[in-house]
C-alpha cells in the first residue's frame, strides 16, 4: 500500500493538523532616505485624518497599525538611532478623540526632550483642534500658505431620538441602579444635572488645552481669548496671532529643522514596511487613518458621553 494512503488515513483521523495563516504576519518598518545626503538623519513622521487610538472606517482593514501605535514605533526607532539630529511632524488633520490627541501631544514632547533634538510641525492642509493641540509639542510650527489652523476646544454632543421613537411608535424601557446609571442616553432629553455636569468636564479640558497653549505659545491674553473661541485661521492669520511660526512649504520646514538642529546637510528619512512607496518627502505619508463616515461617527457618539478635540462644521 501506497505511503499517501496512510497519510490520507492520517488526515482523515484526525491524527494531524496543518496550520494554515489567514493573514501575513505584519513586518517591522525600515529605513528609506527621501531625499538628502550625509550622516546626519532627519526623521519625518505623520499624523493624518481622525485622531484614534483604533483603526476607524476603511482602515480597519489596512495592515498598518492604527495611528498611535504606528507613531510610537517610528519614534522608538528614531529614538534608538544615534544619527537622528530632527524630527519633522507632517500634520493634517481635523482632530479627534480628547485622548488620543493628548498621548500624541506627550510621544512627541517626551521624544523631542529625551532625545534632547529640534521637533518641527508642518501643517500641510490643516492643523485643528487635536491636530493643533499634538502641534503643540514642537519647537516650532510651520504651515503651507494655503492651510488652516486652529478650531481650539472641546466638542461633545448626542443624538436625542426620542421623537423619532415616539412617532415611530416606539416606547423606551429602562431599569437602572441608579439616576444617572442612562447618563446622556440619547433615548431621551437630558437632564438639567446631565448637561451641567456635561459642561463642567467640557470647560476642564478646554482650560487644559489653553494652559498647553500658554506654556507652548508667547501669546497675548487677549490673544488667547480670540483663539479660545474656537474659530479657525488662514496661514498667514495664524502667523499674525503668533499661533505658527512661520508659512512655508515642506522644504521650507526642513530647511528650518536643518537649522535648528545645527546640520548644513542631512538625509531626510521616513520609517515605511517594505514594498511601501516612499520616493520623496511629499510620499511619506502612511497609510492615512480614515475620516470616519457620518453615520459611523453618529453611531458612536449614540453609544455615550465623548469628549473631542475635533473640528465638527
Amino acid at each position: 500500500m501506497k505511503a499517501w494512503f496512510f497519510v490520507l488515513m492520517l488526515l482523515l483521523g484526525g491524527c494531524a493538523f496543518v496550520k494554515v495563516p489567514l493573514t501575513t504576519p505584519l513586518q517591522g518598518v525600515e529605513e528609506q532616505v527621501v531625499e538628502g545626503e550625509g550622516r546626519a538623519k532627519l526623521v519625518m513622521v505623520d499624523i493624518s485624518g481622525l485622531i484614534s487610538s483604533a483603526h476607524i472606517g476603511f482602515a480597519r482593514f489596512s495592515k498598518e497599525p492604527p495611528l498611535i501605535p504606528r507613531l510610537k514605533e517610528e519614534l522608538r526607532a528614531a529614538t534608538a538611532d544615534p544619527d537622528v539630529v530632527g524630527l519633522l511632524v507632517r500634520i493634517d488633520s481635523g482632530g479627534g478623540s480628547v485622548t488620543a490627541s493628548d498621548i500624541l501631544y506627550h510621544e512627541l514632547k517626551q521624544f523631542g526632550e529625551e532625545k534632547n533634538v529640534p521637533v518641527v510641525a508642518c501643517v500641510m492642509d490643516k492643523a485643528l483642534s487635536g491636530g493643533y493641540y499634538a502641534a503643540l509639542a514642537a519647537d516650532a510650527i510651520v504651515a503651507h500658505p494655503t492651510a488652516v489652523v486652529g478650531g481650539v476646544g472641546v466638542i461633545t454632543f448626542k443624538f436625542n431620538i426620542a421623537g423619532l421613537l415616539d412617532k415611530w411608535g416606539i416606547e423606551e424601557e429602562t431599569v437602572k441602579s441608579g439616576d444617572l446609571k442612562d447618563f446622556w442616553s440619547p433615548l431621551r432629553p437630558g437632564k438639567p444635572e446631565e448637561i451641567a455636569l456635561m459642561q463642567g468636564i467640557t470647560d476642564r479640558l478646554h482650560q487644559r488645552f489653553l494652559k498647553l497653549i500658554e506654556e507652548n505659545r508667547d501669546l497675548k491674553s487677549c490673544t488667547l481669548k480670540q483663539v479660545a473661541r474656537g474659530g479657525i485661521f488662514d496661514a498667514p492669520g495664524a502667523r499674525g496671532l503668533k499661533i505658527i511660526d512661520e508659512v512655508g512649504y515642506l522644504d521650507d520646514a526642513l530647511a528650518l529643522l536643518r537649522q535648528l538642529a545645527g546640520v548644513d546637510k542631512a538625509r531626510v528619512i521616513i520609517y515605511r514596511r517594505p514594498g511601501s512607496y516612499a520616493e520623496n518627502i511629499y510620499a511619506a505619508s502612511a497609510p492615512l487613518v480614515r475620516e470616519l463616515s457620518l453615520i459611523e461617527r453618529g453611531a458612536a457618539e449614540l453609544l455615550g458621553p465623548s469628549f473631542r478635540y475635533q473640528y465638527l462644521p
